[in-house]
């Protein structure tokens, strides 16, 4: 397979999310193996071209006196190298070049000064500057001068690829961070830019990643790795053309990323469209019309993994707002159940100061965040629920004797519990009966400091006997109803999030609900028969959305190993 092809039939490889990073990393590697243009007969064969580096570099030690000869790779170590074309030959920079060389300059001089944060991370990109006096840089900072090629030697700066060639500096020399290494050519008989595709290549990041020093966060890539790494000489015309040639490639590159982040752009973009008009409808009609719009468009709205989140909070959305499924004149309204709610309450004398009615619901709830059908009613979670909070985990006790299992706010994720890791606790007389869960309770978590976290919730079904919870979870069980699983609905719906948060209490940034704040949430409640044929079809829907998504996470995936596949072909051919 050749890189011409890849490129005409790069569409088909766009799905996986690295492709373009991958074909960056295709580029720079035939670059330095010299696959990326074709050799030509009469160019001055790199040996040649080494001997006059090293000739020039002779006269210039003599004249100077400042450093030594450096040395070449010997034909031992030439024989486990990668072969190259025949023109070409291995050496390394500290034969072709200076190493971290220092500049004699005035010090009322202006020259350019770079900090880490302007050295690019992308091949390519020129790099910015500050001005400076020398005299004010030239000690405790890396020195450089025009035509330099800089390399961050620091952990992550090295692996993300930041690097540049010095050019347009104010006047031709300057200093910046400590964390670079420099090679400086030796009378342009070696071009910066190829240098610099060495060092974004994926072998010189790769196998420098190893032999890094230093604790971690802080590790660098010693001198000597940058000065005798073997490094693949091209004739210098050959330079040229890979430079030029890897110029074009990658400018292509940079379309093709740019067309992608517009394409998904526009699809996010008009899949948040459609959804506000569909949930903003004023009535049935506005409603059947924007969703018909989606349907028409369902291919393209719902062509990247990226836009499945979003439906499924909008099946959430429309589920607690009515829209989901049809209303039925027959069932049962929601005020006769809030009847029967009362009702058990009075029996197990349960709120006696706080048994809503319909008509208190209508005067007291009346700022709702939503409207609802008539036969729904607002309520407060307290109105439908007992809520409490766990046990304390204080004074600290020792599952000696008597110890059951305990939940933790880890255990409780949204819509789902994870009970692979349980912690024990020691309870004396009376703590299980008043702590035990109930099937059916619904559990909500305080806060972990994060606002998106907030409320997180699932419902407990026994799933083991006899286990209590920590305070951090507030437990909320259904008084006379079963309308739990539609609660949960709500509390991971748009709405029910947003309302969570805004009791939420902050300290600091850190975001969490009280067994108060809990109580006062306001929940929509629609007749039983309702409810059950909301939540059977959300869980419906549901599926399908992850059905959908593996879907797409899988085409990615098949596209990343052509991706691979092509890759293999290209470097190995």
């Amino acid at each position: 397979m050749k890189l011409k092809t890849v490129f005409e039939n790069f569409e088909l490889l766009t799905d996986a999310p690295n492709a373009v990073a991958k074909l960056r990393e295709i580029i720079l590697q035939l670059a330095i193996r010299g696959k990326l243009v074709a050799q030509h007969p009469n160019d001055e064969p790199a040996l040649a071209l080494l001997e006059r580096i090293k000739s020039k570099k002779k006269q210039l030690i003599f004249s100077n006196k400042t450093q030594k000869l450096d040395f070449n790779l010997s034909d031992e170590e030439d024989v486990i190298l990668e072969s190259l074309p025949v023109n070409w030959y291995w050496t390394n920079l500290e034969t072709i070049g200076w190493i971290n060389p220092r500049n004699n300059l005035p010090d009322d001089l202006d020259v350019a000064f770079i900090p880490m944060n302007l050295i690019p991370q992308k091949y390519g990109v020129v790099v910015q500057w500050e001005t400076k006096k020398w005299g004010d840089v030239k000690k405790g900072f890396t020195h450089f001068a025009e035509g330099d090629v800089a390399l961050a030697k620091i952990t992550p700066c090295f692996q993300n690829g930041k690097s540049c060639v010095m050019r347009g500096l104010k006047n031709q020399f300057g200093a910046g961070t400590t964390e670079l290494h420099i090679f400086r050519p030796i009378d342009n008989l070696t071009y910066p830019e190829y240098v610099l595709i060495y060092f974004n290549s994926v072998s010189f990041i790769k196998n420098a990643i190893p032999i890094m020093t230093g604790t971690a966060g802080q590790k660098r890539v010693p001198n000597s790795y940058v000065a005798q790494n073997p490094f693949p000489l091209a004739p210098l015309a050959e330079q040229k053309r890979i430079v030029e040639k890897c110029d074009r490639l990658l400018s292509i590159c940079d379309e093709i990323e740019k067309r992608q982040q517009q394409r998904q752009e526009s699809i996010v973009r008009m899949n948040e469209s459609a959804i506000a008009q569909l949930l903003s409808s004023q009535n049935p009609d506005d409603f059947r019309q924007h969703w018909q719009r989606i349907c028409n468009n369902f291919d393209l709205l719902y062509s990247i993994p990226e836009t499945i989140p979003k439906l499924r909070q909008t099946i959430l959305q429309l589920a607690v707002q009515g829209k989901l499924v049809r209303q039925d004149p027959n069932d049962e309204a929601a005020s006769v159940l809030l009847k029967k709610i009362n009702a058990e309450k009075a029996k197990l004398e349960i709120n006696k100061k706080n048994r809503a009615s319909k008509e208190q619901i209508l005067t007291e709830y009346g700022n709702a965040p939503f409207e609802i059908p008539s036969n729904w009613l607002w309520l407060k979670v307290d109105d439908l629920y007992d809520v409490s909070g766990g046990i304390q985990k204080t004074p600290k006790r020792t599952p000696i004797s008597n110890f059951f299992p305990y939940l933790r706010v880890a255990n409780v994720h949204r819509r789902r519990l994870d009970l692979s890791q349980l912690e024990y606790f020691e309870l004396v007389e009376g703590e299980l009966e008043r702590w035990k869960l109930q099937s059916g309770d619904l559990l909500i978590v305080e806060g972990n400091g994060s606002e998106n976290e907030i409320g997180r919730c699932a419902i407990w079904n026994a799933e083991i006997d006899n286990c209590v919870h920590q305070n951090h979870i507030i437990r909320a069980r259904p008084i006379g109803h079963n309308s739990q699983l539609f609660t949960l609905l709500f509390l991971n719906s748009p709405s029910g999030m947003a309302e969570m948060r805004n009791l939420a209490i902050t300290t600091s940034g850190l975001f969490s609900l009280s067994v108060g704040k809990i109580r006062e949430i306001l929940v929509p409640l629609p007749p039983l028969a309702e409810q059950k044929r909301i939540v059977e079809k959300c869980d419906r829907l549901m599926s399908l959305c992850d059905t959908l998504e593996a879907k797409l996470k899988q085409g990615r995936d098949s596209s990343e190993k052509l991706m691979e596949v092509a890759a293999k072909h290209l470097l190995t051919a």
